[in-house]
């Protein structure tokens, strides 16, 4: 038979859910069950069993990262055949709308805007209405993009706030969209809606990509939102007037539900059965990630979430050691004992021991005891006053260390990681941060790709905006808005524009610069069509004069140009199609890049990053920091039950990323926006077992 090589190796459950028969299938895959394995194995499957062709497959994930692992992983399984679409919602969206956008008026050329882009439109919107700085452009755009997550256009617009907030809010969302129209633009959530938009009422285009994804698998199916949603069932079940086949393959976990914050709907994966009543339900509850020890900690607790699908999570692993629970000062010696544990572990020259006083663990639900955790907290507060910080009692991490790209610290906020990053550089431990200053917001590279979108799209005011004066070109603030209405108010392609340009009315030093811009723009879009995308990147930065610019003959404008020559890295993948296929695809990937994808895997360093950016990775050692009250969880879920479940979940998550060793640290006190604040231990360590924790206090107390 000739899937017998696609499922050896696979257990009796991922055996059931890659041969599973055609019909909607929900796949509930514990942490570390092999649920990307199941995915790209069920692809293999369907293909090597002639069940479907590989271009009627869709597979659907929530990162590039994702995506790109799916592929690789296919490849090897069948390396000679063609590649099933797979890609992120987002970017299959994306794909979609360049061949149907016109049907809403929009051209194929539109250009995606990041967040940045986003606040800087809504900023200009808030200023011409007079809003003042107490609603700033994140305000309007938090509540935009929840309308869209749901499929609401400004005249919808119904979010269950006060009238007066909504009808700011509808006012700044209508003049946002039409901003966003005129000058040919998306943000991220229209991807998602005015697909869905397209889908419902074009019945013709509908069933053309039901004709073409005959069967539609999703990774991660727990973060779906409303619009995501209805992509799927539209799709997979479609309307009265067209009916699909129904061949919905979901795999996720409710226990990893983390992104409710973003707008994603829980309810999608809970009530999948009353969606699908006839779906296949498939448990994968067999953990080959985690020590026996870890997995149990992890259970105990996600079960105080009570809403949730029951699994029963095991693993066949090492019982491995027992979970470290330290307790800390402040985030200094947090930052501190993570360095010394690694180094310890890594390899270093340190005479520096790891010296612990060790208790049992304190009893976090009864603080009103003869010798109570909250004595415990407030004794040793006394103590720590009378004794001044050593910020840099640490030692050095030895040239001769193990690989180092097995830990990970995980924490709630990025405003955690500014202790770690101090003492890691004294102990000369080399990091990563993901989710810190992205390489795509440097101020450099976003005017290359500034200029390369206005080559896609006149238009663009954002991008216009951006680089009409970079270099400098004596067109102040007056001159642009001059220019912004004039190209707002504009139709046609760019030959008709520049006709029309010699219209505007500005001073003469201003017009010819102006004039110039736009003749050296349509000198690009009449670029030979047989070069490519690396070619036309050279011409337009020496052309615009931004290279020389740039290489002003300092150190620090050389090595802002090596950026640049990063992004003819990133840029060489499009060489060998033509420079305007190269472009619109080198656009799209720059506009859909998410801060995960830009971890280095192979680094070797620690990785710093925040519990949402972790999920679906995994290291050898994990440090989970912040379990404090109003940190972890954050204080803002406190008095909402369903971010709180988030809030656990997201613990879990932490907690799960760990192979062999687990640390959960929690402070007694922690500078927080220029001021110490005490909190009381997470809630969340009210559900360790004792019998798998090693408690430990940490500190000079």
């Amino acid at each position: 038979m000739k899937s017998e090589k696609i499922l050896q190796g696979l257990n009796d459950r991922q055996k059931q859910a890659v041969t599973a028969p055609a019909g909607p299938v929900l796949v509930l895959a514990g942490a570390g069950s092999g649920k990307t394995k199941v995915l790209t194995h069920r692809i293999a499957y369907l293909i090597s069993e002639g069940l479907f062709k590989s271009e009627n497959i869709l597979a659907l994930t929530f990162t590039n990262k994702a995506a790109k692992e799916m592929q690789g992983r296919v490849q090897s399984l069948f390396p000679n055949i063609g590649m099933p679409t797979m890609g992120t919602f987002h970017s299959v969206c994306a794909r979609i709308l360049r061949q149907e956008i016109q049907a809403l008026g929009y051209t194929k050329g539109f250009v995606i805007v990041d967040d940045d882009d986003q606040n800087k439109i809504l900023k200009e919107i808030c200023v011409q209405k007079n809003f003042g700085a107490k609603f700033p452009p994140n305000f309007f755009k938090n509540y935009i993009s929840a309308a869209k997550n749901v499929l609401q256009t400004p005249e919808e617009l119904d979010l269950g706030i006060d009238k007066y907030v909504l009808n700011m809010v509808s006012e700044v969302y209508l003049e946002y969209q039409n901003y966003l129209f005129k000058q040919n633009s998306l943000d991220f959530d229209d991807l998602l809606m005015l697909t869905v938009k397209i889908l419902q009422n074009f019945p013709e285009v509908l069933s053309k990509y039901q004709s073409i994804f005959k069967y539609i698998l999703v990774d991660e199916y727990q973060d779906t939102n409303h619009a995501q949603f209805m992509l799927l069932f539209l799709l997979a079940i479609g309307t009265k007037k067209n009916v699909a086949l129904r061949n919905l393959f979901v795999v996720g976990d409710d226990a990893q539900a983390i992104y409710g914050f973003r707008g994603s709907n829980l309810r999608n994966i809970l009530s999948f059965e009353e969606s699908f009543p006839d779906a296949l339900i498939v448990k994968l509850e067999q953990n080959y990630r985690s020590t026996k020890n870890i997995l149990s900690v992890a259970s105990e607790v996600i079960q105080i979430n009570k809403e949730q699908k029951p699994k029963t999570l095991w693993t066949e692993n090492e019982e491995g050691a027992k979970t470290k629970l330290l307790e800390v000062e402040d985030e200094v010696e947090e930052a501190k004992i993570v360095a010394k544990t690694i180094i310890a572990k890594a390899g270093g020259n340190s005479k520096d021991d790891l010296v612990y006083e060790s208790e049992s663990i304190p009893d976090f639900e009864e603080p009103v005891k003869t010798y109570s955790i909250l004595d415990h907290f407030l004794k040793k507060q006394k103590l720590s006053a009378r004794t001044p910080i050593n910020m840099f009692s640490v030692p050095r991490l030895s040239k001769d260390h193990d690989t180092l790209n097995k830990y990970a610290v995980l924490y709630r906020t990025h405003a955690q990681s500014r202790a770690l990053e101090e003492v890691f550089l004294q102990a000369e431990i080399p990091y990563q941060i993901v989710g810190g200053l992205k390489f795509y917001q440097r101020k450099e590279i976003k005017d290359a790709v500034a200029y390369l979108r206005l080559v896609s799209n006149y238009r663009d005011l954002v991008s216009l905006k951006r680089v009409i004066n970079e270099p400098a070109r004596g067109i102040g603030e007056k001159s642009y808005q001059v220019l912004k209405d004039f190209v707002f108010n504009s139709e046609g392609d760019l030959a008709k524009f520049r006709v029309d340009l010699a219209d505007i009315i500005l001073p003469p030093k201003q017009f010819n610069a102006v004039q110039g811009f736009f003749l050296l723009l349509e000198e690009f879009t009449l670029f030979d069509v047989s070069e490519n995308i690396l070619s036309l990147m050279r011409l337009v930065l020496k052309k615009s004069g931004y290279e020389a610019w740039l290489r002003d003959g300092t150190e620090e404008g050389e090595n802002r140009w090596q950026n640049i020559e990063e992004l003819f890295n990133v840029a060489a993948k499009y060489q060998n199609l033509n420079w305007q296929e190269g472009l619109e695809q080198f656009l799209e990937e720059v506009a859909l890049m998410t801060e995960i994808d830009n971890m280095k895997d192979n680094k070797d360093a620690v990785t710093f990053m925040s519990l949402h950016q972790a999920k679906g990775l995994e290291f050898d050692t994990v440090f989970l920091i912040g379990l404090e009250e109003g940190i972890l969880p954050h204080s803002r879920s406190l008095l909402n039950p369903s971010e709180l479940s988030e809030e656990v979940r997201l613990a879990y998550v932490g907690m799960t990323r760990a192979r062999r060793n687990l640390y959960l640290i929690y402070a007694q006190s922690r500078r927080l926006f220029g001021q110490v604040q005490s909190f009381p231990p997470s809630r969340i360590l009210k559900a360790l077992p004792e019998e798998k924790i090693d408690f430990k206090i940490v500190g000079r107390f």
